[in-house]
C-alpha cells in the first residue's frame, strides 16, 4: 500500500522549494538526537589500549584514555576526602596491561561490573608499577577536565 503522505514528504524534500525540509521522521530525529547526546558526553571516543600501553611503558600520567577491557577483580570500595571510590582491575584486550579503576560514587552511579564482564572504560591515566589507574570515571561537576564513564552491558555509568 502507498503512502500519500509519506510520498509526498519525500518529494518535498527533495525538491527545489523546500531543500532544508526533514524527510526522516521522528525517529530518524530521535537517532540524531542520541548521538549529538553521546557525543557531547565523551561516549564516542575509540578505545586505544596500544596508547595506554605506552603510557605505561613511558611512565606517563594524567593522561585521557579509553580502555577496552575485561573485568578480571573486583575490590572493596575506598573512601577518601575526594568521595567514595568504586574499584576493580580491568585486563586489556590487547592481554598486554591490568590496570585499576576507580570510579567516584559519590558523583556518579555505580558501574555494576562482575568480573568477566566486557566494558570500556574512559578517563584519566595515571600511572604506577602495577599496571596505573584509570580515575575521573565520570562526568565533571567542575567542568575542569573532559568528562569520562564505563560502559558495561550497553548502559553507560558516568
Amino acid at each position: 500500500m502507498r503512502h500519500p503522505a509519506r510520498n509526498e514528504r519525500l518529494k518535498r524534500s527533495h525538491g527545489t522549494k523546500a531543500p532544508l525540509a526533514w524527510a526522516g521522521g521522528p525517529g530518524a530525529l530521535a537517532l540524531l538526537l542520541s548521538l549529538v547526546w553521546l557525543a557531547a558526553c565523551g561516549a564516542s571516543a575509540q578505545p586505544d589500549d596500544a596508547a595506554i600501553v605506552t603510557d605505561f611503558h613511558n611512565h606517563q600520567s594524567n593522561v585521557e584514555v579509553t580502555a577496552d577491557a575485561t573485568v578480571v577483580r573486583l575490590l572493596p570500595d575506598r573512601t577518601s576526602s575526594t568521595g567514595t571510590h568504586e574499584q576493580f582491575i580491568i585486563k586489556l584486550s590487547s592481554g598486554d596491561l591490568t590496570v585499576e579503576v576507580e570510579h567516584n560514587i559519590s558523583i556518579a552511579v555505580r558501574a555494576p561490573v562482575k568480573e568477566g564482564d566486557h566494558v570500556i572504560v574512559h578517563g584519566v591515566y595515571v600511572w604506577n608499577a602495577q599496571g596505573g589507574l584509570i580515575h575521573f570515571t565520570h562526568h565533571d561537576p567542575q567542568g575542569t577536565h573532559e568528562g569520562g564513564y564505563i560502559q558495561d552491558g550497553g548502559t553507560t555509568y558516568d
